[in-house]
């Protein structure tokens, strides 16, 4: 194994539980709404997340509330993963 990439294994992100985060991020409960924030942070540093989210917002028979909050939740989470360059002409 290679000592940059460390002794931990990559974890799988599992949808059915990126499915109840979200549905919990859209409640009127703030306590849940909180603990679903702290949860798909958790998330978001797991293998798949991106895959899961995406199907979740491309699902049109779910509530188009769900499916919003999916899409911001990607924007989120891609922005921290991606960075920008400027290439220079």
């Amino acid at each position: 194994m290679s000592p940059c990439l460390g002794s931990e294994t990559p974890q799988n992100v599992n949808p059915e539980e990126v499915y109840s985060v979200i549905c919990a991020a859209t409640s009127q409960d703030f306590a849940q709404v909180k603990a679903s924030s702290d949860r798909l942070k958790e998330l978001s540093e797991m293998t798949g997340m991106f895959d899961a989210l995406s199907e979740i917002a491309a699902r049109r028979s779910l509530p188009l509330q769900m499916r919003q909050q999916s899409i911001i939740e990607l924007k989120n989470s891609s922005m921290g993963h991606w960075s920008t360059r400027r290439y220079l002409v």
